[in-house]
């Protein structure tokens, strides 16, 4: 099985090639991660208490919809998981970072 072909990219041939296109999905990742992080920040302010900021039926909902989604892709599912598990927890930090900023400033 050629994964080149089934995303639609020629063959590519020197490991410098893959480096390239590794780099620029990398980039791509970023710009999502961080607007990721903008919309994270965001649900701070709609989060009664902390406890509501790490909602772990959320976060069970969202692995099962990523693995899913690897499933339909032919990659392996448990690599995404471990992924977003470790990404999501970076993100409840900012979250409750984010949720603690804004309870302080109101209270200003």
């Amino acid at each position: 099985m050629n994964n080149n072909l089934e995303w639609g990219e020629p063959s590519i041939s020197s490991l410098g090639e893959i480096r390239s296109n590794i780099d620029k999905i990398d980039k791509e990742i970023v710009v999502l991660l961080c607007r990721r992080g903008e919309l994270v920040k965001q649900a701070a302010r709609f989060k009664p208490t902390p406890a509501n900021v790490k909602d772990l039926k959320r976060l069970e909902q969202i692995i099962e919809k990523v693995t899913s989604y690897a499933k339909e892709m032919n990659f392996d599912s448990f690599t995404i998981e471990k992924i977003y598990r470790n990404m999501i927890e970076q993100f409840i930090q900012l979250e409750m970072k984010t949720y603690s900023d804004l309870r302080s400033n109101s209270n200003k």
